[in-house]
Order: C-alpha cells, then structure tokens, then sequence
C-alpha cells in the first residue's frame, strides 16, 4: 500500500533544491509561459541531458509538453519574488517577466539568473500525475552569485560548512 499523502509532502519538505524558472513560447500563439520548478536535474553527460517534472494541472502544462524547446533560468538568491510570481497561476507572471531571448535557440530566459540553458524537448514521459520532459542542452552560460534554494516550504541560500 503506498504512503499517504501527508506522508509524502513531508519527504518533499525534507529535500533541498535550486530553484528554477522553466519557460517556453506556446507553439499556437507564440507568447512565453513558464513555471517555477524545484524538480530540476542534470541527467546526462554525454549527451548532455537534463529534466524536470510538470504537473499535469500546472497552467502551461499544454503548451510546456508541445513545445520543441525551452529554457531553464536557476535564480539567484536575489530573486525570490520571480520563483513566487512563477509559482502562480495565470498571465500576470508573463505580463510582469521582461524575459531575454537565448543565444541559440529562441527560448526565453529569466535576466540575473545564475545559470542559463537552452534545450531541445528530446521526451517526454509521463509517470503518475506529472509528465517528466528531458531536454538536450543546446546551450549554456554561468554567472556569479548564490543560487536560490527551497527548504521545508522556504527559500534560502548556501552556507558552507565550517571545517
């Protein structure tokens, strides 16, 4: 018998991760949607592959799965209220997101952001209620700062141990 569901948000509670913003432009009518992730992984070195999980509620699920490309912006720890405004639901988030385009590929991106990436939609799969979508990096650039991080329904930034 599977673990309830209380049960299970403790777990995800209990799991530190980088925040994202993953976006993409909507195949029908061409404008950027997007999504705050925490699910956001590196899969593969060789191709070089990453992944990240959508639930199948999400608002942009439709045009997040149909699209051929999209873009992963990890914030920096100045950019909590972005991960917020991302977080909800509907057109307000794009309304109020001056998005920069990629260098390679036309996918858009969240300015100040530590990392950038540019990916092709390579599969998608679904499992339960999300659909895990694996992009092939195209393309990528770092900057300095602190990342973003969610904890126990919190965000933060990294302290190194001492030692």
């Amino acid at each position: 018998m599977p673990i309830s569901g209380e049960i299970y948000k403790q777990i995800g509670r209990s799991t530190a991760a980088g925040v994202s913003v993953i976006a993409a432009y909507d195949r029908t009518n061409g404008t950027a949607v997007g999504l705050t992730a925490s699910s956001f992984v590196t899969l593969s070195f060789n191709p070089p592959l990453v992944m990240f999980c959508i639930q199948q509620t999400a608002d942009c699920y439709s045009s997040m799965v149909s699209s051929q490309a999209f873009g992963v912006s990890l914030l920096s720890d100045q950019q909590e209220n972005v991960a917020n405004l991302f977080a909800s639901k509907g057109s307000i988030k794009i309304e109020q997101t001056d998005f920069e385009n990629g260098l390679t590929m036309h996918v858009p991106l969240i300015k100040g952001a530590l990392v950038h990436i540019e990916c092709l939609t390579s599969q998608i799969f679904i499992s339960g209620d999300h659909a895990i979508v694996v992009g092939l990096v195209e393309e990528a650039r770092t900057y300095s700062g602190q990342p973003l991080l969610y904890f126990a329904q919190q965000y933060g930034t990294f302290s190194p141990l001492a030692g």
